[in-house]
């Protein structure tokens, strides 16, 4: 097994790495225990020579996405609740998810989050498979931002993904995270760029597995916010846009509740404290693309990863909406 952490640069965060390939079920279980969940696992072999174990693992500023397969063998683990949401999308295999007196197949291409409240019961036979695990402080944020759901009443209510819709966009999502952060050759991240995956990661698990924000009662309205609290919101945009801050720490520093900023926000601008964010970004990086020098090394998906856009043609995308030209094009200019 090996373990690696880079040094990071100035605004960076770093990638640590964890990497095993082993014949040793006993080990593998280990490992798996460390990182997802305490089990006690039990190994039946179904074809001695295909045998293997493989797992690939990547953190960064909370979030961890993992790539694991077992080969030759049928894995039954007995869960204790996990501790922190994690989800797993199936690549190849089959088996079985047993949490109470619910009871899942699972086949490629399903998404499933390990129980949180109880013991379970899990099966895998000769499988691959993606997993995300999300730090509980993003979802948390998420959910008070966009449903008014405090802290502690945020529960996810079960396994199952709510529709075979965004049980496939689930997938997707995770296997665009998990590609990103598992190239051996990312040793780190802008603080931006992984602030804005594990949002992204956080936003897909709130919307695809049952929880309380999709039963949240209705809010009474947001109350007055005064023009001087948007304006000192928006001045803590402009200052901080190199900086992972969320709604709620603008929101703070106006002195407001995020709901009632983002009300505010859409009465004086017509778009969210987020929609704003990421326009000041775009123009930021728009100065810099501006700025390059021919001989400076700069390229658009440095610039793009350094403000934020996970997806460089996303960037080019929003680029090109704002300023009507390509980004490549601003480069040369």
């Amino acid at each position: 097994m090996s373990q690696g952490i880079a040094v990071t640069g100035i605004g960076m965060t770093v990638i640590e790495r964890t990497e095993l390939r082993t014949t040793d079920m006993d080990l593998l279980a280990g490992l798996f225990r460390e990182q997802y969940v305490d089990h006690a696992a039990t190994f039946r072999c179904l074809d001695p020579v295909a045998v293997e174990g493989q797992v690939r693992i990547a953190t960064t500023g909370g979030l961890t996405a993992g790539w694991l397969a077992q080969g030759g063998i049928e894995y039954t683990a007995r869960t204790d609740p996990a501790t922190v949401p994690t989800t797993a999308v199936v690549l190849r295999g089959n088996g079985q998810l047993t949490a109470g007196r619910h009871e899942r197949c699972l086949s490629a291409g399903d998404a499933s989050m390990v129980p949180l409240d109880q013991p379970a019961s899990a099966v895998m036979s000769d499988a691959g498979y993606l997993t995300l695990q999300v730090p509980w402080a993003a979802l948390r944020t998420l959910a008070w931002e966009g449903a008014g759901v405090l802290a502690g009443s945020l529960r996810f209510e079960s396994t199952a993904p709510v529709s075979a819709a965004l049980q496939r966009a689930y997938a997707s999502t995770a296997a665009f995270i998990c590609d990103q952060l598992l190239r051996p050759e990312t040793t780190e991240l802008h603080a931006l760029l992984a602030e804005r995956m594990t949002g992204l990661a956080a936003a897909a698990m709130l919307e695809t597995f049952p929880n309380t924000t999709m039963m949240a009662l209705h809010l009474p309205g947001p109350g007055w916010v005064t023009p001087a609290s948007v304006r000192r919101a928006a001045a803590f945009i402009d200052e901080h846009a190199s900086q992972p801050v969320s709604v709620t720490d603008i929101a703070a520093a106006a002195g407001v509740t995020p709901r009632a900023l983002r009300y505010a926000f859409r009465r004086r601008y017509d778009i969210t404290p987020a929609q704003y964010q990421r326009q000041v970004r775009l123009e930021r990086a728009h100065l810099e693309l501006l700025s390059a020098g021919p001989g400076d090394g700069v390229t658009v998906a440095d610039v793009a990863r350094r403000w934020g856009w996970v997806s460089p043609s996303r960037f080019t995308t929003a680029y090109r909406r704002q300023f009507r030209v390509h980004p490549s094009q601003t480069l040369r200019a």
